[in-house]
């Protein structure tokens, strides 16, 4: 193994159901109200959450204001999950490139790195890609950043998006984390993935 990509929001970070909170207090802000659990687009890249929550007229305004609400909201927040400093250390002290591929805005995913204190080879934000996650665009562009074979890597998430782009990126192997987000289930139905509770089950490096 020569690398492995994680996801960010409710993977490395506590901070998935703080971009919900986000979103609901932007929409609260502009007069409207989400007709849907939000937590179903959780691991989309921000403007296209806006657009499916209000149309793509306003949906510039709305993410602006949910990224500054967001921004926020981590500093005081933001926490890193359980074992997720201690895994990607163990990692990189074996000589094993980390990546970070995540649909939040870069500004965003810095910020919260810097708050948890995890500090990646590689990132790669919605900022840098034009397609998100489910779209493999953003484990792909890891993967040259990297200079590394989807084969020799493997990929960590909480979300139906995060196994899809990992599986359609062709990568060796992906965990699905269980967490805060509800998982689609359905979605996953074509693709192969290993259900893990917390990223402490893969500290020991025979299960990666």
């Amino acid at each position: 193994m020569e690398g492995v990509i994680f996801d960010l929001d409710g993977t490395l970070a506590n901070t998935a159901l703080l971009h919900k909170k986000a979103w609901e207090i932007a929409l609260n802000r502009i007069g409207e109200k989400p007709t849907f659990d939000i937590t179903i687009l959780l691991g989309r890249k921000t403007i296209d959450i806006a657009k499916i929550l209000i149309g793509e007229d306003r949906a510039d305004t709305l993410a602006s204001l949910k990224t500054e609400i967001y921004n926020s909201l981590i500093k005081e927040e933001a926490k890193p999950t359980e074992c997720a400093k201690e895994l990607v250390n163990k990692l990189k002290d074996n000589g094993i490139k980390v990546a970070v591929v995540t649909s939040s805005k870069r500004i965003s995913a810095e910020e919260v790195l810097r708050i948890i204190e995890i500090s990646p080879h590689t990132l790669v934000t919605n900022d840098d890609v034009n397609m998100g996650k489910p779209h493999p665009e953003p484990v792909l562009k890891a993967l040259n950043i990297m200079k590394v074979k989807p084969t020799n890597v493997i990929g960590i998430g909480d979300t139906a998006y995060d196994i899809i782009a990992y599986n359609s990126a062709g990568l060796n192997k992906s965990f699905l984390l269980r967490g805060d987000v509800p998982l689609n289930k359905e979605l996953l139905s074509s693709f192969i993935y290993h259900e893990i509770d917390s990223l402490c089950d893969l500290m020991t490096t025979s299960r990666i």
